[in-house]
Parts: structure tokens; sequence; C-alpha cells
């Protein structure tokens, strides 16, 4: 009796204006002093580095192109492999860094993590905005959960400068554009042009954003004489603002625009890295990746609630979408792929996430380390699961959506305090118990960073001699210990001059001194050879060890 009446509570709960306004800001005020209590506890990525390079590289290019002094140890601009890449936020770090005399690399790059995370707060921000445009209260809140509670998402948005960022920017830029779509305005037209262009110049791919945006407003037109004249100026100005504002803050467009534009586009099907990836138990070259390698990955790593209403909303909406087009006929003109704002809302994020599916896939783009270069897609598949969410508490649940759904937030919650700060090694109930012997998880060596420490902390001499048995660069990892530390650490390739043989179990090129093998056989070989005197886990799956010499 006491359970029903519980779920009574819950059924019929639904706060007041204020309340509700005051569950917003305890909520976003939490989640920001969460990540500033935390954002120090996690381990450099492997591109971290080169993100550096990236924003000093653009930098000393304006620099140059201002008769300023360059910074030295940097590339210029024509010369630089990743000139291509987009520097939106790379650049503004560069000049923090130098405007504020950050010297120590502990400091810079933990002065990037905490940035990164707060442009991923402001993303949350304007995604539980946009999910408020189209859900209730509730609903809202429980789809911006379900972005926030996604393990490796919550964890990438501490260091990922390169694919957290870009999906920050992506969803910051859906936001405003699809205000822009509801309330076409001169203002808004400016500012949707501002952060499509700011999300174009972290990665091009974001110019699928302003295309739907248009195609949207060419197909509200069709039937619509009035409506095309009337908005067609704002539109317009809207099209060559974002040409304009991408020009400006991508550097790299300034003395070519167009063929440099192309050439982007040509880089993203086209980069070439020739290391091998643990796929499903076997390793396959990244250049030759089966299509269906992020899909996969998609559905591995993505907590299976999300994924059981993603299927229900993305039928559903499939199904919407087929049923509009069907009624559409030369007779009857009031008719459209979408009836209301909420169905275009649910349209342009539903095409959003197809279209970029299909193209990745079609163009056979370079994919490795997991699905990390589509997450910006994420959002939109989380979007459609609150899609689904709605409609099973439509007719199936009947209201009694937090008993369906608290639940297993609080399993996500307990599994990812349980796992810090290694949530990014995050994998649901589908791929099964041998996970590690069939897909890579430490692939950007997140955990070096807490073995040096741990080797640091634990012997005293001043000149530690350590060995690296993966092909994970841990000497990145040093940036993040105190100096102290760093100077007492060194980096052996003969290993009987080790102290300390440390592995991350990530073998893309093959091992130094063993041939690569699957990351459990060679644990189990090195078990045999010497002592294990630190194992760092995840749900009881070793992701990096240290091994003492004798």
């Amino acid at each position: 009796m006491y359970l029903y009446k519980t779920m009574d509570k819950f059924k019929d709960w639904l706060p007041s204006k204020k309340k509700r306004i005051a569950v917003e800001i305890i909520i976003f005020f939490s989640f920001f002093l969460l990540g500033t209590f935390i954002f120090d506890d996690y381990g450099i990525s492997w591109d971290e580095v080169s993100h550096r390079s990236n924003g000093f590289v653009s930098l000393n290019y304006i620099r140059n192109l201002l008769s300023f002094n360059e910074y030295p140890g940097f590339p210029e601009l024509k010369d630089y492999f990743a000139r291509s890449y987009g520097v939106i936020f790379d650049l503004p770090m560069a000049y923090v860094e130098k405007l504020f005399h950050i010297e120590d690399s502990k400091s810079y790059f933990l002065m990037r993590h905490f940035s990164n995370f707060i442009i991923f707060f402001i993303s949350n921000i304007c995604f539980y905005l946009l999910l408020k445009k189209r859900f209730s209260f509730q609903l809202s809140l429980l789809g911006l959960l379900f972005l926030v509670l996604s393990p490796r998402i919550f964890a990438e948005s501490f260091y990922n400068m390169k694919d957290l960022v870009f999906m920050s920017l992506f969803i910051i830029a859906i936001y405003f554009s699809i205000n822009f779509l509801n309330n076409i305005s001169f203002r808004n037209s400016f500012i949707a042009a501002l952060f499509c262009s700011i999300a174009i110049s972290s990665r091009i791919m974001a110019i699928i954003i302003p295309f739907f945006l248009i195609t949207f407003f060419l197909l509200e037109s069709l039937d619509n004489k009035k409506y095309f004249f009337k908005y067609i100026n704002k539109i317009f100005l809207f099209l060559v603002l974002v040409l304009v504002i991408t020009f400006v803050f991508w550097p790299y467009l300034w003395t070519d625009p167009i063929i440099n534009f192309i050439n982007t586009f040509k880089n993203m099907s086209s980069y070439i890295w020739r290391g091998s990836i643990l796929y499903q138990g076997n390793y396959i070259s990244a250049l030759n990746l089966p299509w269906h390698y992020p899909l996969v990955w998609i559905f591995i790593t993505t907590p299976l609630l999300y994924l059981f209403l993603f299927i229900v909303g993305f039928l559903f909406i499939t199904i919407r979408f087929i049923k509009r087009f069907l009624e559409i006929n030369s007779k009857n003109k009031s008719n459209n792929l979408w009836k209301g704002n909420y169905e275009r809302i649910d349209l342009f994020i539903f095409l959003i996430l197809v279209s970029t599916l299909y193209i990745i896939i079609e163009i056979n783009s370079s994919l490795y380390g997991g699905w990390r270069h589509l997450y910006f897609i994420y959002p939109c598949l989380i979007y459609i699961s609150t899609v689904g969410l709605e409609l099973i508490n439509k007719y199936i649940i009947k209201k009694y959506i937090f008993i369906f759904t608290v639940p297993f937030l609080l399993y996500v919650s307990v599994w990812m305090f349980n796992n810090h700060p290694y949530q990014f090694a995050y994998f649901n109930l589908l791929p099964g118990k041998n996970v590690n012997s069939n897909f890579e998880f430490d692939y950007w060596g997140l955990s070096n960073k807490d073995v040096l420490l741990h080797i640091s902390n634990i012997d005293e001499n001043n000149n530690i001699k350590i060995y690296i048995n993966s092909d994970s660069p841990y000497y990145f990892s040093l940036s993040l210990l105190n100096k102290e530390d760093r100077d007492r650490i060194e980096f052996v390739d003969d290993i009987n001059l080790a102290d300390y043989l440390v592995t991350n179990h990530y073998y893309a090129w093959g091992n130094r001194s063993m041939p690569k093998d699957n990351p459990v056989l060679v644990n189990l070989k090195l078990k045999k050879k010497f002592t294990v005197i630190k194992e760092f886990n995840v749900d009881n799956i070793p992701i990096n060890s240290i091994y003492k010499m004798y």
C-alpha cells in the first residue's frame, strides 16, 4: 500500500514554476560544483599535446601577420601536418596560457581540462533548454540526466578537446538554429550564424546544421510564397554571416578560403593513421575498418535504457515521417513533412543524426579510438531517446516516469562513482564478459598518469627507471605530475635497466618486447615473468598495470 501511495506522489508531481526554477538551479549548480572539484582527477589524453601545438601554430601565424615575435618551438602553419584542424578552442587556450604566463605543464593542461568542462557545462544548459521547447519539465529533466549520466561522455568532457568540445558546440549551434527556425528575425539570424560558425570552426561537419536549416526554410516556403518573401532576407543574412564568421574564426582559411575549405572536406575522409585496432577480438588495420565499426561501438558503450528508448523514438519518428510524406499531394497543399514546431524539431534532429551516419559510412571516413569522432551526434541520440520515453510514458507507464527511470539512473551514477576517474572505459552488457579480449579500453592512455603517480609515491629514489610495454606514450602523462616527480622518472628502452614495467594493454603497433597479441594473453605472459604490484581496474578488468623488476 505504501508503494502505491509513493507511486501516486511521483505520478502527480509537477512543481510550481518557482520550484521548477529552484530544481534547475540546484541541478546545474551541483553539476558545476562537481566538475570544479574533480576536473584535476583525469589523466592526459594522447592528443592533448598536439592540441596545444595547434593553438600555438595559429597564434604564431596571427602574431606574424601583426609583426609580433613568434613563440619558439612550433612549425609554421603552411608546413604544419594538422593545419586544416579547427582551432576555435586551441587558439584561445594558447593565448590565455601566454597572457597569464602559465609556464608549468601541469597548470596549463589542467587549465585546458577545466575550460573543456565549462564548455560542456554550457552546452548542457542549451540542451536542457532545447528539450524544454519540446517536452514537459519532467521529461526535459530526465533527458538532461541521460546526457550527463553517460559515463564516457562525462569523462571525456574534461579532456577531449577535439570530439567533446565539438559535441558541445554542436549542441549550442542546434539550439540557436532551432530558435531561429521557430522565430525568424535579424537578431536570431545573427546568433544562429555566430554559433553555427563557431561549431564549423571546430569541425567542418557542423556545416550540416545550416544546410538543414536552409532546407527546412525552403520546404516551408514551397506552398507559401508570402512566408518565403517575408523571411528570405533574414535567411540570406544568416548564410552570409556563417561564411564570414567562419572565415574570421579559422586562420587556415585566410590565405585561400575556397581551396582550403575543400581540402578540409577531403581530409575528413582521407586522414591516414596506420595503426591497428582491436575490434571484436581481432587486430584490424585502421585503414580497413568495416562499415559497422562506429555502429557497434555506439551500441556497446551507450547505457541500455537510453538505447532502448532511442530505438522506440527512432521507429516512431521514422513511421511518422513516412506517413507525413505519403499524405502530401497536390490537392491538399496544407500537408507538410511535419505538423507544428514539435514535429519539426524532431525531424530536424532526426535527419541530422541519420544523414551524419550515412555520410560517414558512405565516404568511409577515418574512424578509430571507439566512436569518439561521432560523439557530436550523441545529443541527437539522447533527444530521440527522450521522444521514446515520452511515448512510453504516454501509452504504457502512464506518468510513473520516475519509477521507470530513476533506478537505472541511480545504477549508472553508482557505476560512475565506483569507477571514477575511469568512466571512459564503460561498456554495457552487450559485448559480454570477455570485453577486454574483444575491444580496446584505455587507447588514449588516460590512466597512465595514475600509474606514474603511484610509482612516484611508493619509490623515493631520485632516479626511477620505467620500461613501457605498450604503444601508449606514458611520457605525455608526466606533464600532469609535479615537477619534482617529473624529474625523478626516466623511461628506458632496455627492459634490463628498468625498475618497473608498465602497460595499459594497448598494442596498436605491436609491442617492442613481444609480438602483438590479445591484451589478455599479453597480461598473462607478463604475470608469469614479473610481479604485479598494482593494477588499475574497471569492473575487475585491468586497464593499467605496474610490474616490479627484480
